[in-house]
C-alpha cells in the first residue's frame, strides 16, 4: 500500500519516519522546497528519549506524486486543507482514500466536499511530537489514532479498517470506530485548553500543571467546550472530559505544542480553528464564550503585531 503524507510538519514527519522505519511505501508532499531538499539529502529523524530513528521516506513538491496513491494522510494545518485538496485533486486516482488527523473541527467536511464523501476518513491522533528542524522531530507521546465514519463521509468501515490495520502494521497504532466525530471534538477542546496557554505563556504541555491558578481557568476551558460539544450534538461530561485534558497534559508533559511552536517560528496559528470555532459556535446560539473569545483575540494579537513589526 503505497502511503502519501501530505504535510512535512511535525506530525507528517513523525508518520513518515515511523512508518517508513516500518518498512512502508511511504512519500512525503510538501509546498516547501527547502524541507523538501532536507529531507530528500538527510532523510527523516525522529528522536525519542532513549532512541532515535532514522528512515528514507522519498520527498517531493510535485503533487502529481499522488497519481500512484493507495492512501493519502492530510497533516497540514486546518487553513491549508482547502488549498491543499484543490492542489491533489486532478492527480489522486479514484481509489485513493484520504484520511484526515489534523486538529480543528472542519477538516472532514472540506475535504469531502473537494474530494467527494466516499473516500474520506475522519480521524484524530493523541500522538505528540515537536519539530526540531526541517527534517527532525522529538516523539513526545506515542499516542493512538482513531479512525472512522463521520457524518459528511459515506466511506466503508471496511476501507476504514484495511487503513487502521496498515497504520498498525505499519507502528501506529490505530483503532476504528463507527462514528468518530465525538473524538473529534473530544481532541477539539483538549487541544482548546492546551494549545492557546502553552503559546501564550510559552510553556512546554506539562508546565500547565504546575501553575496553581491556571487550574481554574483550565476547567472553565473545558465547559466552555463542552457546552459547544451539545450544539453540535455531542453529549460530554465535563467531569469526564477534564480528567482526559489533566491525562493529555501528563503523558504530553514534554511536548511544545504545535501553536508554540508556530508562535516561536513567527507563523500563522490554527487558533480560529480551535478556540474561534468554539467561540463561533457558542455565539452562533447566543451563548456565552468568554474565555475562548479572549484566547483567540490575544493570540491573533501576537500573528498581527509581528506582522505590522515586519511592516517597519
Amino acid at each position: 500500500m503505497k502511503t502519501l503524507i501530505v504535510g512535512a510538519g511535525a506530525l507528517g514527519i513523525l508518520f513518515a519516519g515511523i512508518m517508513s522505519s516500518h518498512g512502508g511505501d511511504v512519500e512525503i508532499l510538501t509546498r516547501r522546497t527547502e524541507a523538501a531538499e532536507a529531507i530528500s539529502s538527510e532523510g527523516v529523524v525522529v528522536e525519542e528519549e532513549s532512541s532515535t530513528i532514522r528512515a528514507w521516506p522519498e520527498c517531493s513538491t510535485d503533487p502529481s506524486t499522488a497519481l500512484d496513491a493507495d492512501v493519502c494522510i492530510i497533516c497540514v494545518k486546518s487553513y491549508d486543507t482547502g488549498p491543499v485538496a484543490e492542489m491533489i485533486l486532478p492527480y489522486l486516482p479514484e481509489s485513493c482514500l484520504v484520511v484526515t488527523v489534523q486538529n480543528g473541527l472542519n477538516n472532514v467536511k472540506k475535504l469531502a466536499e473537494i474530494l467527494g464523501p466516499e473516500r474520506i476518513i475522519g480521524g484524530c491522533t493523541m500522538q505528540a511530537s515537536t519539530l526540531t528542524g526541517l527534517n527532525r522531530v522529538f516523539h513526545a507521546y506515542n499516542g493512538e489514532t482513531v479512525l472512522g465514519g463521520h457524518p459528511a463521509t459515506t466511506t466503508q468501515k471496511n476501507q476504514i479498517k484495511r487503513v487502521a490495520e496498515e497504520l498498525t502494521r505499519l507502528g501506529l497504532k490505530t483503532s476504528v470506530t463507527d462514528n468518530v466525530y465525538p473524538q473529534i471534538v473530544t481532541k477539539l477542546i483538549v487541544n482548546s485548553v492546551i494549545n492557546p496557554l502553552t503559546a501564550l505563556l510559552r510553556l512546554r504541555n506539562g508546565e500547565i500543571l504546575k501553575i496553581p491558578v491556571l487550574g481554574e481557568l483550565v476547567n472553565e476551558l473545558v465547559d466552555e467546550g463542552v457546552e459547544a460539544g451539545r450544539v453540535l450534538g455531542v453529549r460530554l461530561s465535563s467531569v469526564e472530559l477534564k480528567k482526559v485534558v489533566h491525562e493529555a497534559i501528563i503523558s504530553t508533559s514534554e511536548n511544545k505544542s504545535s501553536m508554540l511552536q508556530d508562535i516561536e517560528r513567527g507563523r500563522k496559528t490554527e487558533i480560529e480553528f480551535i478556540n474561534g470555532a468554539i467561540a463561533r459556535i457558542l455565539r452562533d446560539e447566543g451563548k456565552a464564550a468568554p474565555l475562548n473569545t479572549i484566547l483567540t483575540q490575544l493570540v491573533l494579537a501576537i500573528e498581527q503585531g509581528r506582522q505590522a513589526l515586519e511592516r517597519k
